[in-house]
């Protein structure tokens, strides 16, 4: 049987998807593949007792300090987008993870926060080691996005520590994007690629630039503005560059006081899902296609993953001339 009955079940193994693409699959750019992500994928590690981080608002830092426990239950049901861990999140398909960075007072080591301080990111950067490791026809695109209280000394020794962790597996920085492929990747025995939004990594070859993977972010509660905004960013894609499709809705101060016993999954996470299934099965990937989709909740009711994993399909055959 051809490509195509090598992909209906292709969503069926989360573990090890790119792995068993076929082979004309595996030879498509990766900007042109439909990939799922998670969004900020290390808020996992967050508890209800652990400190706000420099990412919270000024004014939520300042309550915090006075009504300790009580702002701070209130911060983590807005700050986690993700419940299940990295290695599950790897698990269910994903092969894109949104890291946020912070130093911590009197540390030093550095941590993935979201509104409040999470676990360190050695910690999280070793499951995706781990996983990886098991499944060498995998890769994963680790997206390093926003640094906060973060010194020169502290961006060297964050930089030092990707490199310490996944080594030769690293892929470099190339001219064109076209032309890494999981073929490409997998002869060469690369399995990482790390985009690092900082000019702290110019000039590092092991460091693809923020431009490479252009993550526009709708900053919106509203379903059909959110839609309408990722839509048009698609059709405007350039060329030789991939694109993260960030299929979440945000919540403002003001929304966050009119819904305050409510979390982000209730009040936007679980509409925005049910919104988005449609919409993405509708898409394809390609130049002005999808390409990354992150959305938060990985492992949810709705299985966002295998959707996006199942929009990847060998172009059909050209028709014979009549």
């Amino acid at each position: 049987m051809g490509d195509m009955g090598d992909t209906a079940d292709l969503a069926a193994d989360t573990e090890n998807w790119m792995g068993r693409l076929p082979e004309a699959l595996r030879a498509v750019p990766l900007i042109h593949l439909a990939i799922p992500g998670s969004h900020d994928s290390g808020s996992c590690t967050i508890t209800p007792d652990a400190a706000v981080s420099p990412d919270s608002l000024p004014v939520v830092r300042r309550l915090a300090a006075v009504f300790c426990r009580l702002v701070k239950r209130c911060i983590y049901r807005w700050s986690v987008t993700q419940r299940l861990s990295v290695t599950q999140q790897l698990a269910h398909g994903i092969r894109y993870l949104d890291l946020r960075v912070s130093s911590k007072p009197e540390q030093k080591e550095l941590y993935v926060v979201h509104g409040m301080y999470g676990a360190p990111v050695s910690g999280v950067l070793e499951e995706v080691n781990s996983f990886l490791l098991q499944r060498p026809n995998e890769a994963v695109i680790l997206d390093l996005q926003h640094f906060y209280q973060m010194t020169p000394e502290h961006h060297s020794a964050l930089l030092a520590l990707v490199v310490r962790t996944f080594g030769p597996r690293l892929c470099p920085v190339v001219r064109s994007l076209e032309e890494v492929t999981l073929s490409w990747l997998r002869a060469r025995g690369f399995q990482v690629i790390v985009v690092y939004r900082s000019a702290a990594a110019r000039g590092d070859p092991s460091f693809w630039p923020a431009g490479s993977w252009p993550t526009p972010w709708p900053d919106t509660t509203s379903v059909p503005a959110m839609l309408a905004f990722l839509e048009d960013k698609m059709a405007a894609r350039p060329a030789n560059c991939g694109l993260v499709t960030q299929c979440v809705l945000t919540p403002d101060v003001r929304f966050v006081l009119l819904h305050l016993w409510s979390d982000l999954q209730r009040s936007l996470a679980q509409r925005c899902d049910a919104a988005i299934l449609p919409w993405l099965r509708q898409l394809r990937p390609g130049p002005k296609g999808v390409n990354v989709v992150i959305y938060d909740f990985v492992g949810s009711a709705c299985c966002l993953a295998r959707a996006v994993i199942s929009l990847n399909r060998p172009a059909s055959p050209a028709s014979p001339a009549s």
